[in-house]
């Protein structure tokens, strides 16, 4: 046994000292942070989509223009309103014009704030507040005047920046010179409104050579619905409150049954631990192809230089074998526990920012059942496709030889990927329950199940099952390797691994 530990020691020792590793070991959670930063960057990075309107009816192009007002007031006092009680400091570099809208905000009840809105919508008149009446201009004028600029330095966010309509050109043919902006790269995009919105609805058109970012339209066509929606309303007669009570959905609350069989409301963390396996199956998955192709590439690399035949002096091709996979095993660790450390400190985080969901992320990944079989299911998982791997690796003299004979194990591992959407899904459903008791799937599938969670007694018998396994794949390997690492020339022949695998 001291023979073994001494290899492991050394596999170890070898494994973490080359770059391969640290690479390795560094670059899922840049991976994850770039993946999660990345997209807030790039949306922050934006330039403003700039757009014309070309409006042949003569009304619906100043109604917007009155909803993205209002839709920037609402954004407005909100923003106003945290800044007021969570930094003073940054309130009070805010224009007094600002403050004064904050105020008027506070003051009114959550019933009444709708209507402050309403007015500073409108035209200015004398029966609406005082606010509206001595400073709702100077908001509008602000509201037109401000840059972008100045939205950074106050912290604050405008629509109307955000999408920025520019005048159309006022020639002969203003399409054709709208054309001819948006090929130059002058203009992302045109909208088109027909004659009769409210009537026909012909003759709209949204012309764009970007076909992909959609942004733009939805917020623009979405204010032009909700209008024409609101006219059509009027002309025939049925109020605003009696189409929103016929258009309102039917609200079923989510609930569950829990273990005493009570129905219960359904919790963050229920919700949390019905798509957290399979981000745990994915690691799952990662973290046995990472820790198994180690092993295979320091198998092959120690052939190739001819290693493997001073060691087996030494020590029996058993003793080196279960050196090697103990070794590499110890290095995957390493490489999880960083990776499920960083993670948590990430989950840890995200609880302050983004609250219960992150928190019912960070219940579920400390549940000791839940980590009890992620541990099982990649310690056996990674016993598996090691033995395979080192086999494998014990037949090849390179890398490039190793490819053809990898699709033994490439192929379950590429279809417990594929399967994972669907198992989560229906957990307990027959086809996740077969593939749990296909060796090569289990530790993934398992895994994936834990939302349902499967019965206990299916967890031992999988877990039965993969032991097995991994004993035939361990003894298959063992024999494999004793003859494999002396071998030399070329390839052996499937006929030949099936002898020395049958042989005594």
């Amino acid at each position: 046994m001291n023979k073994v530990w001494l290899v492991a020691r050394q596999e170890f020792r070898q494994t973490v000292a080359t770059k391969a590793f640290w690479i390795g070991l560094l670059a899922f959670p840049v991976i994850i942070c770039l993946a999660v930063a990345v997209p807030f960057l790039m949306e922050g990075a934006r330039d403003a989509r700039r757009y014309a309107v070309v409006d042949h009816s003569g009304w619906v192009l100043a109604e917007i223009d009155r909803f993205i007002y209002a839709e920037d007031l609402l954004g407005l006092a909100e923003d106003i309103h945290d800044l007021h009680g969570q930094d003073r400091r940054a309130y009070d570099r805010l224009p007094e014009v600002l403050r004064a809208f904050g105020a008027a905000w506070r003051e009114r009840g959550e019933s009444r704030r709708p209507a402050l809105v309403t007015a500073l919508s409108d035209e200015v008149t004398e029966s609406i507040p005082v606010f509206v009446a001595e400073r709702g201009m100077d908001l509008r004028r602000w509201w037109r005047e401000v840059t972008a600029e100045d939205l950074d330095r106050l912290g604050l966010e405008l629509s109307r920046l955000r999408f920025d309509r520019v005048q159309a050109p006022e020639t002969a043919d203003t399409v054709a010179a709208l054309n001819e902006e948006i090929r130059a790269g002058q203009l992302f995009a045109y909208f088109v409104i027909g004659p009769d919105p409210v009537g026909d609805g012909e003759g709209s058109e949204y012309v764009s050579n970007n076909l992909t970012d959609r942004d733009l339209r939805n917020w623009f066509v979405g204010h032009v619905e909700h209008r024409v929606r609101q006219v059509r309303l009027q002309r025939e007669g049925i109020l605003p409150e009696v189409a929103e009570w016929v258009q309102a959905s039917v609200s079923f609350e989510e609930r569950r049954v829990g273990d005493a069989g009570e129905v219960e409301e359904v919790a963050t963390r229920d919700k949390v631990r019905q798509w957290a396996p399979p981000v745990f199956s994915y690691l799952l998955w990662i973290a046995v192809f990472t820790s198994a192709q180690m092993l295979l590439t320091s198998t092959i690399e120690e052939k190739s230089v001819r290693i493997m035949e001073i060691l087996v002096s030494s020590l029996s091709p058993a003793e080196l074998l279960a050196g090697k996979v103990i070794g590499v095993a110890g290095a995957g660790m390493i490489v999880v526990g960083s990776w499920t450390l960083c993670a948590l400190a990430g989950m840890l985080v995200l609880t302050h920012v983004v609250g219960s969901a992150a928190q019912g992320l960070v219940q579920v990944a400390a549940d000791p059942y839940f980590l009890v079989a992620f541990a099982v299911y990649f310690c056996l998982g990674y016993l598996l496709y090691a033995a395979y791997l080192v086999g494998l690796g014990s037949l090849c003299t390179s890398l490039k030889e190793s490819q053809n004979l990898m699709w033994p194990a490439m192929i379950p591992m590429l279809v417990a990927l594929m399967s994972m959407p669907h198992v989560g899904k229906d957990p307990n459903g027959t086809l996740a329950r077969v593939l749990s008791f296909i060796p090569p799937l289990t530790p993934f599938v398992m895994m994936n199940r834990s939302a349902g969670p499967p019965p206990l007694w299916e967890y031992a018998a999988t877990t039965v099952v993969l032991v097995l396994s991994v004993w035939l794949a361990i003894f298959g390997a063992a024999r494999l390797f004793r003859v494999g690492i002396l071998a030399t020339g070329s390839r052996p022949s499937v006929r030949d691994v099936l002898g020395w695998l049958l042989k005594d």
